[in-house]
Parts: structure tokens; sequence; C-alpha cells
């Protein structure tokens, strides 16, 4: 038995080294004959020596030329090793040899399109589907293709035909699902949606993202409903229950909603949004004390969220922690210049002079609190409520004057 026969035999056999052993005496024995390295070169491969494999396919090509194979099998390694512009020249070889392999096209086709080379890599793509009408990876490529020039309305109805040429993946009813949404075509997204759900009853990414389409049409109740099965059937994801408490927060069931945003918090307990959304949730319950603790944790975590810092004052304002809240609030307008950030700090303010035990101090609030007041109407001159607080602590501090006086 030749070597090369032999090295066939051990290949197939499983017996990997001892096959490149083989093929390393036949190659030294015949070293012009590129099969031999053709076929080194699969088994390096197989065994993860990946660069040797891509040297050693480099070497059959030199030495034919006309082998399309070897020319794809050096594509794919050199696509595996992120080396995508050799491994599309490779590719390219492989169809100019051979234009009728519709993997050929279709590998050639998915790289150009990586590479923004659409107008070719649409050409390469309908070619290998014209080759293999169910080659439903190809049609997936063309929806990508014709989706990063932003023409997604033609790139769907390539998803459409992927669906046809394979109707029991699961897969690809939820990347249509997902593309049809993303075109505004919600009815349709809908329905692929619920077909990925009798495919796969488990698919708790599909009855969330039903969950929103209904939340977004102010369906709140169905929204809820299909955020509870997301959760049911992936109990580990803080994205479901967090929008299952936001949810239930849009229809006043604040107990299920906190329930839900701790929960969410158990599973994500560095997120400041949901501490944010938990806090106002307790707001609205009046528990200022446990809201106070949820915006803070939140702004702990995100200290630049104006709107976090803002709510955090006015839980502390409610507990009368006026030290605490005016910080909050300055806190907040260092992140961005907000009226109503300085109307609630104005608030706060005129609410502390009147406890400050020193008369310089509760003029000191009060000047400050006019000033927050005058700086609200310059970013919204049109409130009569400002204009009314701006009025009476004026009033405050003229009254405060003359007893000094």
């Amino acid at each position: 038995m030749s070597p090369f026969d032999q090295a066939n035999k051990q290949k197939q056999s499983g017996q990997l080294k001892q096959s490149i052993a083989a093929y390393r005496q036949a190659i030294d024995e015949k070293p012009n004959f590129s099969w031999y390295h053709h076929n080194l070169g699969g088994t390096l491969a197989q065994l993860g020596q990946v660069e040797e494999a891509i040297a050693t396919y480099q070497k059959a090509c030199e030495l034919n030329p006309n082998s399309a194979w070897s020319y794809y099998n050096l594509g794919e390694l050199l696509e595996q090793q992120g080396r995508i512009p050799e491994a599309t020249e490779a590719y390219r070889r492989a169809v100019e040899l051979n234009p009728d392999f519709y993997e050929f096209q279709q590998s050639l086709g998915k790289l150009l399109c990586q590479q923004g080379q659409f107008a070719e890599a649409i050409s390469s793509l309908e070619t290998a589907i014209e080759l293999e009408p169910d080659a439903t990876l190809c049609y997936q490529y063309l929806w990508d293709a014709f989706a990063q020039q932003g023409q997604g309305r033609e790139g769907i109805a390539y998803l459409h035909k992927a669906v046809t040429a394979t109707p029991n993946s699961g897969e690809l009813h939820q990347q249509l699902a997902e593309a049809l949404k993303a075109n505004n075509q919600i009815q349709e997204a809908i329905a692929s949606y619920k077909n990925v759900i009798q495919i796969n009853p488990k698919s708790a990414w599909s009855y969330y993202q039903l969950g929103m389409i209904c939340r977004d049409q102010g369906q709140y109740q169905e929204a809820i409903a299909y955020y509870r099965k997301a959760t049911e059937h992936d109990p580990k994801s803080a994205i479901y229950y967090h929008f299952l408490g936001h949810t239930l927060s849009l229809v006043h069931d604040w107990e299920n909603a906190i329930a839900a945003y701790k929960k969410a918090l158990d599973l994500a307990p560095t997120s400041a949004i949901i501490y944010q959304h938990l806090g106002d949730a307790l707001s609205t319950l009046q528990r200022w004390e446990q809201a106070a603790t949820a915006y803070r944790k939140s702004v702990d975590l995100e200290p630049h969220s104006l709107e976090a810092q803002d709510h955090l004052g006015f839980a502390l304002a409610q507990l009368q922690r006026w030290d605490d809240a005016i910080l909050a609030y300055r806190r907040a307008l260092d992140v961005s210049l907000s009226d109503v950030v300085y109307l609630h700090l104005g608030d706060a303010l005129e609410q502390r002079s009147h406890v400050q035990p020193i008369d310089k101090d509760a003029r000191n609030d009060l000047e400050d609190a006019v000033n927050c007041y005058r700086q609200a109407l310059e970013l919204n001159p049109n409130p009569e409520a400002i204009d009314q607080k701006l009025n009476h602590a004026l009033s405050q501090l003229n009254q405060a004057s003359k007893l000094r006086n």
C-alpha cells in the first residue's frame, strides 16, 4: 500500500496524526503532486493546526492552480482566521474555476457582503440560488445585503423565500419576524412570532417581542400576559421581568410591578434604570423611605442620570430631609439644566428656610429659591405655577428683610 493510500485509510478511521505522517511521507516521495498537499491540509485543519493547513493548501494551489476545491478549502480556513480579503480572493478563484457549484458562489457572496461590495455579492448569491433553489443561507445573506443598503422591504422578500424553503426552522421565522418588525410591518411580524412559538412553544424571546408590540399598541393586558409567558420559559432573564414591571406600572398594578422589578434586580443587581423604575413605583405608593433607597442605588450606579437624581431629591423632600434633597437636586443640575429640577430645588430651599435656626441662613435659602424659580422661568417661560412660587418666595424674602430692619 502506498503512503498516500495508507494516509487516506488512516484518516477515514480517525487516526489523524498517523495520517499526517503518512501524507508527509507521500509528499517526500512525490513533492509536486498537489493532491497530497490538499489532503494533508484537510487533515491538519481537522487537528486545529490551521496556519500550517493554510500554508499546505497554498502549496496545493501553487502546484495545481486549476483546483477549485483547494482554493475553496483555503478560503474557508482564511475566513476562519479572519483574513477576509485573502479568503475572498480564494473563493473568487474557486468560482472562476467552477462557477456552477453553488457553495462556491454562496461563500464568495457572503464575504463580499461583509465588505460592502453589495452588487457583486448579490450577483453571486442569486447565481447560487439559481444553482440550488433550496439554499436557505443564500436567502439570508441576500436579506443582509439589501438590509445593509437600507432596502429592508426588498430583503424581506428573500427571508420569505428562506422560510418557504425551510418552513420548520424557528430561527428563520424569528429572523423574518425581527425584519418585519424593524420595517414596521407589525401584523406580519406578529404572525411570524406566532409561527416561531408554534414551532418552539418555549421561545421566550418571541413572547417578549409580542409583549413589546402589544405594549407599543397600548394593549397592556395582552403585553403583560406575553411578558409573563417569557418569564415562565426563561426565568433568568432580567429584561423580561423589567418590562413586565414597567407595563404593570402602566396599568397601576403597583404591587405586582414592584415584585417584578425586585425579581429583575435579583438577576441584574447593577441595573440603574431598574432601581429607578422600582423607586418610581414605590413613590406612587408614597413609600418614600423605600423609594429613596431605590433611587440612591440608582444614582450610585449611574450618577449622571438627571431623572434619577431628581427623583431621589423628590423622595428625600417628602421625608423632609432637606439637605440631602437639595444636594440631589444640585447633582441633577450638574448633569443638565432643567426647569423641573430648578422648580423642585426652589421648593426644597423655600421649605428649608422655614426650619433654619439662623435668620441669615433662612434668607440665603429664600434668595437661592428665588434664583431657582427665575432659572426655571428662563428655561420654560410659560407656567403660571412657577410665577406663583416666585412671587411667594419674593414675598417671604421681603418679609424677612422687614423683620431684619
